[in-house]
């Protein structure tokens, strides 16, 4: 109680208009502080959802480029296993991505419409109609795929321990060259650092 009477006295003291004129400043500072105080916390959220949908890309990148890791890891593990070949690392680069053809619905008509006029003449119209929906399968909702085009090899870079040897250096190209069908100006050997 005794805090109320004090605020009536100061009521009483100050004028109701200054009073009310003060609370309105703190009102209007507070509303101020508050909206800055929110634009801070929000671009540090934009910036954590920004790192999050970055590391999705980075993952779904990742899965794209199974193919072609596969290719490296495969072709690493066979030279490596080459007499005199010793430590190898591979890079294989592609013209393209791995093109996915999904099974598509197909529904055709045509419908032919032929009018008379009075004086013989013979008009004919022809409406064709065609509409494809892509094939999803029920348990995941995923894409059904008739058939995977694999990329064409634009090159492939081999560096080996063992490449000084000319013969071991032949025996990476041709290795490459019967894997992939690729020329051998496409295959590059070089000599792993020690």
């Amino acid at each position: 109680m005794k805090i109320i009477d004090k605020f009536k006295e100061y009521l009483i003291n100050n004028g109701y208009k200054k009073v009310v004129y003060n609370l309105l400043a703190v009102v209007i500072i507070c509303t101020i502080a508050l909206i800055t105080w929110d634009s801070f916390f929000t671009i540090k959220t934009k910036n954590i959802h920004s790192e999050i949908k970055n590391n999705k890309n980075n993952e779904e990148a990742i899965l794209k480029n199974e193919y072609g890791d596969s290719d490296e890891i495969k072709l690493k593990k066979i030279l490596s296993n080459i007499k005199g070949v010793g430590d190898v690392d591979v890079m294989i680069t592609y013209e393209t991505s791995t093109e996915v053809v999904p099974a598509l619905n197909v529904t055709k008509s045509s419908q032919v419409t032929e009018e008379k006029d009075s004086q013989g003449g013979v008009r004919t119209t022809t409406q064709d109609d065609l509409s494809q929906n892509v094939i999803m399968s029920n348990q995941k909702e995923q894409l059904v795929v008739i058939k995977e085009i694999k990329p064409k090899i634009r090159g492939v870079v081999i560096v080996a321990t063992g490449a000084s040897d000319i013969n071991i250096k032949t025996k990476l190209i041709e290795a490459a060259r019967t894997l992939f069908q690729v020329p051998a100006h496409k295959v590059m050997v070089y000599e792993k650092n020690n």
